[in-house]
């Protein structure tokens, strides 16, 4: 009786804030593959390191807790797990050196934006973030299909 009860309970769904977490893991991700070298290698945007992609951490610029730019792909790239979790927070010489990637890459006029759009204040719909999450699904599996046919194989190693 009591495995009758549990075959029948629904899964109860994901709330909002966990859909938009999972969005921004699988962007995080997403981020690091495409940064990746026909290798699998990327760079981190502070200190230089270079370690393959499963390695790296997709570091926020804006911190992650800023709902407007949490989700926006220009916020997030590589980062070694140090840089990520201690230097941003600890160290004004990493915090330079991602500031600088990102007026290069981007330009001053963004990168202002950027700064600006952290202050405001985002509501997603669960329509808007189910969308999200399925366009992210799908473009994590194109980025590692590519990513996949790129790999040397072990007979291309010898």
């Amino acid at each position: 009786m009591k495995e009758l009860k549990k075959l029948s309970k629904k899964r109860k769904p994901k709330s909002k804030p966990k859909l938009i977490d999972e969005c921004a893991t699988l962007l995080q991700k997403l981020v690091r593959l495409k940064a990746a070298d026909h290798q699998g290698f990327v760079k981190c945007v502070s200190c230089g390191a270079v370690k393959r992609w499963q390695e790296m951490q997709g570091g926020h610029y804006i911190e992650r807790r800023r709902i407007f730019t949490k989700l926006k792909e220009e916020n997030i790239h590589p980062q070694c797990a140090y840089c990520n979790i201690f230097g941003m927070s600890n160290s004004a010489h990493c915090r330079e050196n991602y500031r600088t990637y990102m007026i290069d890459m981007y330009g001053i006029d963004f990168h202002k934006e950027l700064l600006e759009d952290s202050l405001k204040v985002k509501k997603y719909g669960l329509p808007e973030v189910r969308d999200m999450l399925a366009d992210l699904k799908k473009r994590v599996k194109e980025q590692e299909d590519q990513l996949g046919s790129m790999m040397p194989t072990q007979e291309d190693e010898y």
